[in-house]
């Protein structure tokens, strides 16, 4: 009885609080991460970056450490073994054929980072291509697309690059198109995703009934939009393509010896692994180093965006 004395709250009044709480909790500004949080993703896109520019440097500087296929008699020992770090100027040594180890492994590093850029280049450029027309366009383009998409990406990837890898050759082209045939189809799915999500939005619908071109529209309104996406694929798939180029070079399906690469240098040093482990460890860290550039990169870009959008980056 008492509560039925009391001033009730029109409903239309409640509704009107719960969704402007509703939209309030939903705003950029609600979603946007913590400045706490902004500063350290920041420092750890810093970090990978640091760590890249300096295998960047290092890989620049390659000419400046002499030839890499030059083979030097006062490189063997009197035991025929190869120099040790610091022996007869060689600041890493040598290699078991008197090559100078830090020359082979600043242009294995070259040679890594190079075709570490073209697969990325290409595998990003067609993934996004495909996802973003797929999505955009749905209907027929769509299932043929997508369903193209689901064949790559069932394919066992060390199996399939290593058949075709003696197909398209060993070299660095070789492995630029391996990979990128192995890795676009991640970014296609990806994409999709997202493009499907956007094609949806008012902007965008908005622009196609003012007679704005389909291209102009995914050129304008969704790749701007998923800008941060592409970045976080790009840095991912940057340790992806280490990965899968150095191992098919370590299993002699990558770049011809003796022309370095860390993979093959990996192969060498596995070879002289108990009388000069250095051999390994040298081409391995900058190998670890690699990777965790681009992981750290990733990590920190996906920290500045919000939990909903990750979270529909996932959604595919």
């Amino acid at each position: 009885m008492t509560a039925s004395l009391l001033p009730q709250r029109p409903a239309a009044a409640t509704a009107q609080s719960s969704s402007a709480q509703s939209s309030s909790a939903q705003s950029p500004t609600a979603q946007r991460p913590p400045a706490r949080r902004l500063r350290r993703a920041r420092a750890v896109v810093a970090a990978g970056l640091g760590v890249l520019a300096a295998l960047v440097a290092l890989a620049l500087a390659a000419p400046l450490f002499g030839d890499p296929l030059h083979i030097d008699r006062d490189g063997i020992s009197e035991l025929g073994l190869p120099r040790g770090a610091g022996e007869h100027g060689y600041l890493l040594g040598t290699d078991v054929l008197g090559r100078d180890l830090l020359a082979r492994t600043a242009y294995g590093l070259r040679t890594t980072l190079e075709f570490t850029v073209l697969a990325n280049v290409c595998s990003v450029g067609l993934g996004t291509l495909v996802g973003l027309t797929a999505g955009f366009y749905r209907g027929v383009t769509e299932q043929v697309l997508m369903r193209t998409v689901d064949v790559f990406l069932s394919v066992p990837t060390v199996i399939s690059g290593l058949a075709l890898a003696s197909v398209v050759g060993r070299s660095v082209g070789g492995i630029v198109v391996v990979v990128a045939a192995l890795y676009w189809a991640w970014t296609a799915r990806l994409v999709h995703g997202e493009t499907l999500r956007l094609r949806g939005r008012p902007f965008v619908e908005a622009a196609l009934v003012h007679g704005v071109r389909p291209r102009t529209v995914m050129a304008r309104h969704i790749l701007p939009n998923i800008r941060t996406l592409l970045l976080n694929i790009a840095a991912l798939n940057g340790a992806a393509v280490v990965v899968i180029g150095s191992g098919l070079s370590y299993l002699g399906a990558g770049v011809v010896p003796p022309h370095p690469e860390l993979g093959s240098l990996l192969n060498e040093g596995a070879q002289a692994l108990e009388f000069a482990p250095r051999l390994l460890l040298v081409p391995l860290t900058l190998v670890v180093a690699l990777v965790l550039s681009f992981v750290l990169v990733s990590e920190g870009v996906s920290r500045m965006v919000p939990e909903s959008e990750r979270r529909s980056w996932l959604k595919i």
